[in-house]
Parts: C-alpha cells; structure tokens; sequence
C-alpha cells in the first residue's frame, strides 16, 4: 500500500469523520474540509489524491475539479457524490477524475479504490528516503526503483528490467545484480525482496509489523460500527419525533407515497386515523408542560403497544396523532379504533386523572395526496370536537376505484 497526501472535501460532518480516520490508519496523511470556498483557497497543493464531494458549500466538487485540473494536468481526483445521474458522472470523467463513487458507499470499498490509484512518479519515489541527502541516484538506479515502485506488490520480471532500464540491450546477470546492490546501499530500509528465478519485488512501504497491522484493522472495525451507529442515529433523528419516539410528518410522507402506490397497483385497503387529546391545553396549564411531556410519552407508548403491527403512528402536532392502518377498509378501521378508544381508560396517570381524545377517520381515494387525506380525516375530528368530544367521527366520501 502506498501512504500518501490527500486532501478530503466532504461536508457531511459525520461521514467526513469516518472517512478521515480510515484514511490515517492506512497511513495517509489527511487534510480535511467541509466547505468548497476552503478548498480553492488551498489549493494547488502538493497533494497525492482529491477526494471531492459535488454538493457542497459556495463552490461544486465538479468546479473544483476543473480548477485542480487547470493547475495539474496529472492530479488524481476521486469524486465522492449521491449524484447518480449520468450527465454528473459524465461530466466529472470528461473534466478528469480517475473515479466516481456513488453514495451510500461502503468505507471498504472506498479504500479499494484508493488502494488502486498509482501516485505521479515523483510522488513514487519521495516515498523512499536514502541513507543520507548526499546520496544521489543514478539514472538506472532511479529508473529500477521507480519501474519496482509502480509495480508495487508484484514481481518485476528480469525480461521487464531488460525492457525498460537497457533498452532490450543485451543485459547480463551480473550487471543486473551490481546495479541492484548500487541501488540497496544507498535505501535507508532494504524494501526489495528477491524472486527467484524471475526478478525483484517491493511488498510495501510500509514498515509496519504483523501486529500492528492487526491492530490497524481492528481498529478499522471499530471505525464501520462506529459509523453504522452515528448513522442510524442521524436516521432516527430525521424520522422520529424526539419527545415521543413516533414518527414525525417527514417519515410519515414516505409511509403514505408508499401505501399509496400499493393501493394503485393492488386495489389495497388503506385508512387513516386522526387522534387530539381533549382539552390538552388545560393539562399544562394546571400542571405544567413537564406533566404535559410525561403524559403524552404514555399516550405514544400505549399507542404503540395496542396497534404493533396493524398500524403506523405519528405525531402529527402538539397533541395531535396520526395513525396509518394499511389493509384495512374505513369500517374495519373505525372498529379497531373503537377498540383503542376504550382502552384509553387503561392509561394511568394519577397526576391528571382519566383524560379522552376525539377521532376522525378517511379512506384513500385514488387521487389522494396525504395533505388531502388528513384533510378529510380532519374534518371528521371536528365534528368528533362539535359534538362533545369523547368521541370517533368518520369522513366517508365514497371511493371511485377503477377495476
């Protein structure tokens, strides 16, 4: 593996982290950055690799690209994007990166990639120290190293060395082995392993022992759990409402375009439940919103324990939740509902006593948005609150379904 400089432009905190420290434990060394404006002003930048993110801030990752380009014609530059559209992969190849990695991406798989990418020739060769600043190669010597180092990891054949250092001259073997014991003596580390029979090979640059290679990994499994967890963290954040732990309205969004088009495809029963707490708002001004909070994280785990899996709840507003109820028809919804309305009763909190909610009810039609749908559950909630509350109302416009 060859370590090398790299500059990092990834603005999504999280992933930026990851990526930076499994790039160190290959022993890269890693600048990063979340902001493109940054990353102009860096550059060019003796840098071995680019790894570029297009959406960031103030300046793409494709614009960067082309003033990296204008600067280094032979700079090594990896886009990193959720862009998976072929005018962006086009352009990015057609400005000149060497690759193109799709988001979400396995952190393995981009450390294969990274271990693929062969750095300039003299970015080769100032990987290898000499045994002091007043050693100087010679051409050959510098010639043999280099051709070894861009075949790092396999054998350098003799036929290979007769190529590309004499020319296909006529090459004895005594020759050969006196410019390789030249070139040996003037390396600070004896990184050239013999082949017999066939020719030369450097494994490596990298010194490290058996046991810290271990570690190294070790510590990279760590790094991908790390990540998996921070991830689904973020994931829960984005679709959970962070007081209740039900879904909140951008997760629910999905649930819908998703039962919606089975009810398209199969003719599908799909109902809806709207749920408000009766006189809530007495309830923290009695008690307090602490009280308040307490009582509505026993309304969302009762919630939770009496549908399982027959429905999908959120938390809509306040004190205002929706309940998907995927195959069911709006009769068999409203009994299951009345089921739940009774268990209510079974809720204990000795602080503010039995309390009620109102329900409405709807059923998908085919042109349906979920704005639409909960519009007209709504409309049965408040006659549910005009009548008395306590109590379940259904909005049962008939369906137009085609056959």
């Amino acid at each position: 593996m060859i370590t090398m400089k790299i500059l990092l432009l990834e603005d999504d905190i999280a992933l930026n982290k990851a990526i930076r420290k499994v790039l160190e434990l290959d022993r890269h060394e890693v600048a990063v950055f979340t902001d493109g404006k940054a990353v102009l002003e860096a550059l060019p930048g003796s840098y071995g690799l680019y790894i570029l993110d297009i959406n960031v801030p103030h300046i793409t990752g494709l614009q960067l690209l082309g003033k990296i380009m204008e600067t280094k014609s032979d700079a090594q530059v990896m886009i990193i994007s959720s862009n998976t559209d072929l005018e962006s992969i086009e352009n990015a190849y057609g400005i000149g990166c060497v690759d193109y990695l799709k988001k979400p991406f396995h952190i393995t798989e981009l450390r294969a990639k990274i271990n693929r990418i062969k750095p300039p020739k003299t970015d080769l060769l100032s990987k290898v120290k000499l045994h002091s600043q007043e050693e100087v190669l010679t051409k050959k010597e510098k010639k043999l190293l280099t051709l070894l180092l861009e075949h790092m990891g396999e054998t350098v054949t003799y036929k290979m060395i007769a190529s590309e250092i004499y020319d296909n001259k006529e090459m004895s073997m005594e020759a050969l082995r006196t410019l390789m014991r030249r070139l040996r003596a003037k390396l600070e580390s004896d990184i050239i392993r013999n082949v017999i029979d066939e020719g030369y090979s450097i494994p490596s640059l990298d010194p490290a022992s058996t046991q810290e290679r271990r570690s190294d990994i070790s510590a990279l499994l760590y790094e991908n759990r790390q990540l998996r967890r921070e991830r689904e963290i973020l994931r829960k954040k984005a679709f959970t409402d962070p007081l209740t732990g039900l879904y909140n309205r951008a997760r629910m969004e999905e649930v819908f375009l998703f039962e919606h088009q089975k009810f398209l495809q199969y003719n599908t029963p799909f109902s809806i439940a709207l749920i408000d707490l009766d006189d809530f708002k007495d309830v923290n001004d009695t008690f307090g919103h602490t009280v308040g909070d307490r009582y509505l994280k026993m309304i969302s785990k009762h919630m939770m324990a009496f549908f399982k899996q027959q429905g999908i709840i959120g938390r809509w507003g306040g004190e205002e939740f929706l309940i998907m109820l995927p195959g069911l028809s709006l009769n068999e919804a409203k009994a299951l509902v009345e089921r739940f309305q009774t268990s209510f009763r079974d809720i204990d909190c000795p602080t503010i006593g039995e309390r009620t909610a109102s329900f409405g009810l709807a059923s998908i039609d085919t042109d349906d948005t979920l704005s639409s749908l909960v519009s007209r559950a709504d409309e049965a909630l408040l006659l549910a609150k005009l009548k008395g509350k306590n109590r379940i109302e259904v909005n049962d416009r008939s369906m137009h379904i085609s056959a």
